[in-house]
Order: structure tokens, then sequence, then C-alpha cells
């Protein structure tokens, strides 16, 4: 019987628990990296705290009950708390009558006061300024973000790891010549046998696993800060909720519980939350939109957009299969964003999507109904699959995005939804359209959720612009506004741009005067096929080009298609693909990738109604719009595609006007529009107004307005055309 190399062995068992040590390391390593995080944001919320001691004078002191005398401070030339903090304590020990003790309390409460006001900051970081607390921040928390994905793998099968090699390393009975020399031939077979297992331990799947694993943890700590800027860049959503996590800071309980009162609200929080299968992070407004819609069953989630929804519904989602595996959810969403639902279900959950559209439907549904996970499918589709889920199956989680879509009781669409009420535990509706002043479209869709709810709202929809209405909604309908609750958003500015209309615009112009056009009349500008004598495109390549040259990344908007496709073929140069109304869904989601991924400088062209809703195209940082829409919500939409949860960069918004035209008349009566919009602070009014500014009426009025401008000879030729 061949005696096994002991030193052999020796050098394989310590190798073994020098790996396995390491491996123990990821998790006391991540900890300490989030350590890291705390302490670099209370860097960071001090330095800006201190700028706020220069508004508080040194007489403050005195009510600290401490003793200071702030005569003899004032006299030294320290008149506010901010001189104090940047003061070295030798030079306040040297004051006469101050002395050690008196320095050491002025420093103690000078403290107090830059906590408490850290406390109430918020930490903004702009990778352009390069502030040097800023960068650390970034870095640390590009190295604990990675770390600790590794740590939920190694996590994931850190028993079975060390159970293996224990066992192995354990039955190794024999390790020296001396005790293989007096062991018996059954133990000394065993040995060799353990060896052999031993050395196999290196190439067993498992072992190899914690080998790359802890190659990736020592590339996180080495994160640099180029790939902490690139990393924020991409996922500042989730470096934010870090932020508010580890900071201490953030807003308020009450902008994040909006409406809700405070024993309902204190009953949500008290939920806990089992995120084992979410892979993402959840602001604190967030988890409480979660724990909402797990709590209160059935409920509308009507956060504006880009307050990230889908995610809520996805948390909730992997809480629920947390708690039972297999369980089965269904979104139903437009076909212009199923793809993008695919994409962040796999982004930030272990779940499973099934896109049950197109010539696969069928194939995926049957996928879905064995194995469970989320099917996503159109309010088209539906009709395919609402008779094989009634009565059939059971949803842990029914979601309906653009939940407005199904506000007719009437459509085939609505009551293919409406099929599935008993067999869903869970219902979500989600629509980031205001509704409070959309009674009933607000009560076709508490109907649904809350039946029991509808006819109280209707009886009370005087009081919707009063905190009292809001509450009575609180257990049904969630809102939260981007202004409130996203405090680190960077700022948007926007600006009219006026532009003379040149001979060529004013040519074609009049002949859908003439016609009486009001459509023809809004394409202003972009009638004629020669772009280079078009006033509004001239200055849409001029803006183009600047943008390009300062590495930003444009989205340019039009309601018109054959706007886009002019506008494109002009900006070819820069543009990186165009989205219309017949841009396949797929192919949408990767043109958005393709513009995300370019090099700065580019530019996509987008038919506002397509490109304007369901889409994340935070990668731009600025947005031109062709000419005004006459309803705002398109507006609204369109901007939160861009400034939304994410953005990194300072958003410009240029909205292209042709002076001495139709433009002129829609964005008069917007304006006045907007007076009520401010009166009521929610954008709500000012959407409602789109029916106002569109009515046939109004549009008969400019275009006779327009007519009697240029073509008097024809006023009362022609009749009042029909509303688009």
């Amino acid at each position: 019987m061949n005696r096994p190399d002991f030193q052999k062995i020796k050098r394989q068992i310590a190798e073994i628990q020098k790996i396995e040590a390491a491996f123990e390391l990821i998790f006391s390593g991540t900890a300490q990296l989030e350590q890291d995080v705390k302490d670099a944001c209370l860097v960071v919320l001090k330095a800006s705290a201190a700028e706020a001691l220069q508004e508080i004078p040194v007489s403050e002191l005195k009510n600290s009950r401490a003793g200071i005398r702030t005569a003899l401070l004032e006299e030294a030339g320290y008149h506010t708390l901010y001189d104090l903090y940047r003061a070295e304590d030798h030079a306040l020990q040297g004051i006469p009558g101050i002395g050690e003790k008196q320095a050491e309390a002025v420093r103690t409460v000078t403290d107090g006061f830059l906590k408490s006001l850290a406390g109430r900051g918020h930490i903004a970081v702009d990778p352009e300024d390069g502030d040097p607390a800023s960068m650390d921040l970034l870095v640390k928390t590009a190295k604990y973000r990675q770390a600790e994905m590794v740590r939920k793998d190694a996590e994931s099968f850190r028993a079975p790891l060390h159970q293996l090699a224990g066992e192995r390393i354990a039955a190794v009975r024999i390790r020296n010549a001396f005790r293989w020399f007096f062991s018996s031939a059954a133990a000394k077979e065993k040995t060799i046998l353990a060896a052999e297992a031993l050395e196999t331990l290196f190439g067993d799947p498992l072992f190899i696993r914690a080998q790359n694993v802890l190659t990736v943890f020592g590339a996180a700590l080495e994160t640099d800060r180029t790939a902490a800027v690139r990393d924020y860049e991409k996922n500042s959503a989730a470096y934010y909720a870090l932020f508010e996590k580890y900071s201490g800071s953030g807003i308020s309980r009450e902008l994040i519980y909006s409406s809700v009162p405070a024993q309902l609200a204190a009953e949500i929080s008290a939920e806990e939350l089992d995120l084992r299968h979410f892979t993402g992070n959840l602001r604190a407004y967030q988890e409480f939109g979660t724990k909402y819609i797990l709590h209160q069953k059935r409920v509308l989630l009507g956060d504006e957009m880009g307050l990230g929804k889908t995610v809520q519904a996805i948390a909730a989602m992997a809480h629920l299969e947390a708690q039972t595996p297999g369980r089965h959810f269904l979104i139903v969403c437009p076909a212009s964003v199923m793809i993008n639902w695919c994409r962040e279900i796999r982004k930030f959950s272990s779940i499973r999507p099934y896109l049950v559209h197109g010539q696969e439907w069928q194939a995926r549904f049957e996928e879905w109904r064995t194995d469970g996970g989320a099917a996503v499918t159109s309010f088209e589709g539906m009709a395919k699959i609402t008779g094989w889920i009634n009565n059939a199956m059971t949803l842990s989680l029914f979601v309906i995005d653009e939940a407005h879509y199904i506000k007719n009781p009437e459509a085939q669409r609505t009551k293919n939804i409406h099929k599935l009420e008993d067999e869903s535990e869970r219902i979500l509706l989600m629509t980031g359209t205001p509704l409070e002043n959309r009674v009933d479209e607000m009560c076709e869709l508490i109907g649904f959720v809350q039946p029991d709810m509808e006819e109280t709202v209707r009886t009370n929809a005087g009081l919707r612009n009063v905190p009292e209405f809001r509450q009575m909604l609180a257990p049904v309908y969630l809102r939260r506004r981007r202004e409130d609750v996203l405090k680190e958003l960077p700022p948007l500015t926007e600006q009219e741009e006026w532009c003379a209309m040149t001979e060529a615009d004013t040519a074609a112009y009049l002949v859908q005067v003439a016609e009486g056009n009001f459509t023809g009349m809004r394409r202003v500008a972009f009638l004629q096929d020669d772009l280079t004598a078009s006033g509004k495109a001239i200055r849409l390549a001029e803006l183009c080009g600047m943008l390009c040259e300062e590495g930003r990344k444009a989205v340019v908007y039009s309601y018109f298609r054959e706007t886009v496709r002019k506008a494109s073929a002009l900006l070819a140069e820069h543009c990186t693909g165009v989205i219309t109304g017949s841009t396949p869904a797929a192919e949408r989601q990767l043109l958005i990738d393709r513009f995300s991924a370019a090099e700065s400088g580019c530019v996509l062209v987008c038919q506002i109604q397509a490109g304007g809703t369901g889409l994340n195209i935070q990668a731009a940082s600025a947005v031109l719009f062709c000419e005004p829409q006459i309803k705002p919500s398109l507006t609204e939409q369109a901007l939160s595609r861009v400034y939304r949860m994410g953005q990194v960069r300072s958003v410009q918004v240029f909205h292209l006007l042709s002076e001495n035209s139709v433009d002129e008349a829609v964005m008069r009566i917007l304006q006045e529009k907007q007076g009520e919009f401010d009166l009521f602070a929610e954008e709500s009014v000012i959407a409602d107004a789109a029916d106002t500014v569109a009515d046939s009426e109004w549009i008969r009025q400019v275009v006779e307005q327009e007519r009697q401008k240029y073509l008097p000879a024809v006023i009362v030729q022609s009749p009042a055309p029909p509303a688009p």
C-alpha cells in the first residue's frame, strides 16, 4: 500500500483553509465597506451643512447653557458659527478669557449644530464638479455596491462550501508518517481515498465558484474613480438609495406617506419585507410603496412618472415569491413597454419573466402556467389569455400598467381585465397620470380595486382639492410627487426658441391657412422639403450641434411623423435612431439601448406619442420640441422620460416656436391655463385643460384669426375645419 505524500496533503489543507478564510472575509469586508459609505456620507453632509453655519450668529451660543462668553469670541473676530467651525483649537484657546474648557464647549456646541443641519440635508453628487468629498463617496459606494453583489452570491453557497471543505479535510485521519506506521490497513485505505478526494476538491464546481467569487471581490476593492463615475452615471438611482439609507437623512415621512393617515402609515411601515429575490435598492418612499401594495392588497399606485412604480411592483412580487416560491404574476401593459417590463424584472429580481405575445405567446403561456413567474402581455393580448386563466389559475399579483387604459367600462379591454378579479389575490393599478380632477376616471379605477369606496368618492368629489379628500382615498390611492421625494434631481431649465419664418416657411404656411388646415398649420416650418430654408429647422440644427459639442445627448420630439422623418434626415450626422408609432415595441427598446451606449454628442428623434411614454431615456440631458403640444400631458410625459430618477446631469429643454404663426395662439392658451395649474399645485388641471385646448370651437377661432391675418380676401370662402 503506497504511503500518501503527507507534505502535499498539508499544503492542500493549508490552501483550502486559506481560501475558506478569504471567503469569510467577504462578509466582514463588506460590513467595513458599508461603514465606509456611512462615514463618507457624513463627511459630504457636514461639508454641505457647514455652509449653513454662516447664517448662524455666534450669539446663538448663549442659548446652549454652556456658559460660553460669546462677547469675547465676537471681539476676537468670530461672528458666525462657520467662523468657529473653521478655527483651530489653539486659536480659540488663545483668546483671552476663553481657555481650554470654553474652547472645548464651543467645539461641542458647534458640532451639535452641524450634526443637526446634516441630518436634515440631502446628498446630491455631480461628477463634473470634482468635489473631493463627493468623489470619495462615489468610489466607496461603488466598492460597496460591487462587493455587496458578490456577498449575496457568496451567501447563497456559504454553508455548502464550508460543509464540503470540512468533510474533505476531516476525512484525512492520518496526516503524518508516524501515525501511518502505527495505523491499521483499513485506516490507511480510508486515508488514501480521503487524500484523493481532497485533491479533487480543487476541481469541484463549488470550490471553483468560490475562487471566482474571491477574484471578483478583489476587483471590487480595486474600483477606481473612473469606474465609480461610470457606474454612478448608469445606476444613479441605486446610489441615491444607498445614500439615503446610510446617511440617516432623507425626505420627511409625511412626503413618503403622502396623505396616508398616521395610524394606517404605521401599520404599513411595520410590514416586514423579504427581498431575497430582489436585486435592487429601494428608496425610502419606494419601500413604503411596496409595503402599501402588499398590505392594502388592491390599490392604485399613482406616483408621478419617473419615481419607479415598476420597481415597487417588482419588489412586491419578489417578497411574495420569497414567501411561497412558484407563484404566478401577471402584468398587462401597452405593447410598447412589454420588453421594458421583462428587462426590468430580470434586472431587479430572480423572478423569470415570460413575454406572452407574438407567435410564441401560447408556448410562453404554458411555460408560465407550469413553472410560475411573471407573465407580461399587452391589453390586446389579454383577449387571448383571459379565458385560460379565468376559473383555472390564481394570480398572486395582477398588475395593470397605464391603468387609465381601462377607464372606459364598456371597452372590451376593460371587460377582459375585470374577468380576472376573483382570480387575483392582489391587484395593482399603476398610472403616472394624475386623477384627482378626473372624477369619473378615478371612480372607475377605484371601483375596480375597492368597489365599496366608489360611491363615497363620487359623493365627495367636490372636495378633491382639499387634504380631507386625499385622506379619504388613502386606503386605495397612493401618489407621491417627483419634486417632493427626489431632492437630488439636477436642475431643469426650459426656454422658448422663437424663430422667424423664412419666405419658404411663409409660403408653405399660407397654403395651409388658405385650406383652413389646422394640423398643417401646426407643422409650420417643417412643411417644405428643403429644410435648409426653414427657420425652425436651422435653429434645431444649431442647437443640436451646440449640445453635441458640449457632450450632451438630446431627444428631439414631434407630434408629426413627417416632421420626425425630416428632422432625422437633417440631423443624420448625430442621429442614432428614430422612434415612431410604427416602430415595434422590441425595436424601440433596442434603439434606446443603442442611444444610451453611444458616445456623447448624439440625438434620438421620436414621435412624441411613441417615445414620450413608457421608456426610460436618462442618458439624454437635453430635450427639444419641434412644436408646442396641444395636450400638455404629452409634453409632461415626454420630459418625464428624461427628467426622472436616475438623471445625473442638468436637463435643458428647448421649445421651438415660429413667430406670427399658430404657435403663438397655442402658447397663449396654454399660458392662460397655467394659472389654474398653479392654483391647484398639480398638473392634473393642466392635463384636463387639453380638452379645452383641443376643442373644435377654439380651433375654429385660431384658424379664423390666422386667415384674417394672412388672407383677408378669402376669409369667408372656406368652411371651418373639423377638430383633429
